[in-house]
Order: structure tokens, then C-alpha cells, then sequence
């Protein structure tokens, strides 16, 4: 049986990620840490100048974003929205709304996501055509084919 963990999020270190000059963030996985199993938590430390992540959406997990502290630019389906302390939304599974937060100001933008883990989930990447299968944790290039097509890459 699993025993219910409080947590104080000030004892928790950020742990920190770049790729690239544009994609970087810090992150605190509050759900982790508390012993969530179902549902994602996760606090996000978004520097000047960086992105968050590539505009994304998912087939099977609902995405909700609250904005802390800062303000950063909500870019949906490609248009920026000013997106700020208090300020909070949600993007449905399976919608095809295209997202991601930029941080154009001079300050820290510091924000939660919450969202369900699904391991059926597959994430779509509009703008460099790709998609994320998790089941298998692999990312593949999105091209038209069908089933009986060979390969390019197989003899």
C-alpha cells in the first residue's frame, strides 16, 4: 500500500536542462516526488530567452499550465499569447492544438504543468515533423507511407 508523502518544494533542488541556445529550463517533479504515479506535476523555471520545449500536442494526455511568477509569450498553433502570473490553461488530449511557452522578458517565468500519464500517449511535433511514441520511448520522423511500403533505409 502506498503511503501519502508531503513535501515541502523549497527542499527541492532544480534540476536543470539545456539543448541548443533556445530550449533550456529548470524543473522540480513535485508529482515524483510526492509518490504520484498517474498524474504529472511539475514546476518549471523558464530563463530569459529560452523555450520551454518544442510546440507539441498529445493524442492521449491533457496538459494544464499555471503561470506562477513572470511573464512568458503561450504560443497556440503558432500564435504568441501574453501569458502571465495567475493565468492558467488547458489543452485536451487529442485536440491537435499545437503549443509551447518562450520567455521574452528579462526575468524568470516560473510555472506548473500537470498532466495524466499515459504510456499510450503519442506526442506530434508540428514544426520539425516529428511525433514521440511513448510505449516505446522513440521518436520517428512523421512522413506519409502506408502499411506496404518498404523502407527506404532496409535491403
Amino acid at each position: 500500500m502506498h503511503k501519502s508523502k508531503i513535501i515541502n518544494i523549497n527542499d527541492l533542488c532544480w534540476e536543470s536542462w539545456q539543448h541548443e541556445d533556445e530550449y533550456a529550463s529548470d524543473q522540480k517533479h513535485l508529482g515524483d516526488m510526492a509518490g504520484g504515479e498517474k498524474i504529472g506535476v511539475t514546476m518549471e523555471r523558464l530563463p530569459p530567452g529560452k523555450a520551454s520545449a518544442v510546440a507539441h500536442y498529445h493524442t492521449k494526455e491533457e496538459e494544464h499550465i499555471y503561470a506562477m511568477q513572470g511573464e512568458a509569450t503561450l504560443y497556440i498553433d503558432g500564435e504568441p499569447h501574453p501569458f502571465s502570473q495567475g493565468q492558467y490553461v488547458c489543452f485536451n488530449a487529442d485536440t491537435g492544438i499545437a503549443h509551447k511557452l518562450f520567455n521574452h522578458s528579462d526575468s524568470d517565468f516560473i510555472f506548473i504543468v500537470v498532466g495524466n500519464r499515459d504510456i499510450h500517449d503519442v506526442v506530434v511535433y508540428p514544426e520539425n515533423n516529428k511525433v514521440l511514441v511513448k510505449s516505446v520511448n522513440e521518436i520517428y520522423a512523421r512522413r506519409p507511407t502506408n502499411y506496404w511500403d518498404k523502407d527506404e533505409t532496409s535491403n
